[in-house]
């Protein structure tokens, strides 16, 4: 719900703004300044930022209806091109039957000889239509492309970087997770390249859906293993860091069938977490990314490494475990010190288990 509610106020918001701007291009510019005031009373100007108004949030809750019944499994795995173009060509023609029905029943209203083939035809006609159409038309790629560019980078990264907030490296507190699929090596022999590499594709399609429900952030995806991160206070909040995986794994035992029968396996994920102090910075030129750097994520990585080791799906180190509040929800277990690869010193590292 909180999803939908954020896309909704997104179009309607870029909506406004466009159509604002519409009635600004399209009669402030057809004057000389000292003309305008001359020319247009101040209640025309208030009727045609109303109408203009009126067009964008039809428009804007119109096509999050289209955005509402696309967002479907099947639909999300097609191609990045599939879906820009389908979901492009979704918007213009939602948005011409918007604007053409808008101003036909105004016409109808304002008493244009009380006749909807007249009004009709006078809509489709006018200059006026044609150019809010063309115009709205470029607003819909644009807004379109924007949401899957967004996508692409991971939610609320385009923002940072168009913000520059991470130009200069600032310094955060933060949780990491390393998941990785169990018995990688041995699934990839038997599946084969391309198989192999369709079911890392679905599995990383299904954690999506869970990303957002629990305010983790997708940092990198390396091979088969994703890389996660939460703001301290987001992740400990509710134990949303912690519900994350249990959940995914709920994820994956809901689909088994269909990993059983595409793929003879239903894959199992492992997951190791730290928390702590990294440095934030903008990199790269050619390809712009917000990058993580500090020990905290390498002393992740190892913990994840021992989980085959110690027969545990999920460790965590001391660092998170003095952190995380006692809810009851999670059994939490000490393994031990162990000396991780590449530390001078041992790490106290927990397990943890669902108790639901």
């Amino acid at each position: 719900m909180k999803k939908r509610i954020k896309e909704i106020r997104f179009n309607l918001i870029a909506w406004l703004i466009a159509g604002n701007m519409f009635v600004v291009f399209r009669f402030f510019g057809m004057y000389d300044f000292e003309q305008y005031f001359i020319l247009k009373k101040p209640i025309e100007m208030e009727l045609m930022f109303l109408e203009g108004n009126i067009v964008a949030v039809v428009n804007g809750l119109l096509l999050s209806l289209v955005d509402f019944f696309l967002d479907t499994p099947k639909f999300k795995r097609r191609s990045f091109r599939y879906i820009l173009t389908f979901k492009s060509a979704a918007y213009i023609v939602t948005m011409f039957f918007s604007i053409v029905s808008i101003f036909v029943l105004h016409g109808i209203i304002i008493n244009r000889e009380n006749n909807l083939m007249y009004s009709l035809l006078y809509t489709l006609n006018s200059q006026y239509t044609i150019a809010l159409y063309l115009y709205g038309a470029f607003i819909s790629l644009l807004i379109n492309f924007l949401k899957e560019v967004n996508k692409k980078f991971g939610p609320g990264i385009l923002v940072k970087l168009f913000s520059g907030r991470y130009y200069n490296p600032r310094i955060e507190d933060r949780i990491f997770m390393f998941i990785d699929l169990q018995a990688s090596t041995t699934i990839a022999e038997k599946l084969g390249h391309i198989k192999y590499s369709r079911l890392i594709q679905d599995c990383f399609y299904d954690i999506t859906e869970v990303v957002a429900r629990y305010k983790a952030e997708i940092y990198q995806y390396v091979g088969d293993e994703i890389v996660l991160s939460w703001e301290l206070e987001k992740g400990i909040e509710n134990d949303n860091c912690f519900q994350f995986f249990f959940e995914f794994r709920k994820k994956l035992d809901q689909v088994s069938a269909y990993y059983r029968d595409k793929y003879g396996i239903v894959p199992i994920f492992k997951a190791g977490m730290n928390c702590g102090t990294v440095t934030v910075a903008e990199v790269g030129e050619l390809k712009k990314e917000i990058a993580y750097h500090g020990d905290v994520l390498n002393t992740a990585s190892r913990i994840q490494d021992q989980c085959n080791a110690h027969n545990k799906p999920f460790l965590i180190s001391s660092n998170l475990y003095k952190r995380i509040p006692r809810s009851g929800k999670f059994k939490i277990d000490l393994i031990g010190e162990v000396l991780l690869k590449g530390k001078l010193q041992p790490v106290a590292i927990y397990s943890v288990e669902s108790t639901r």
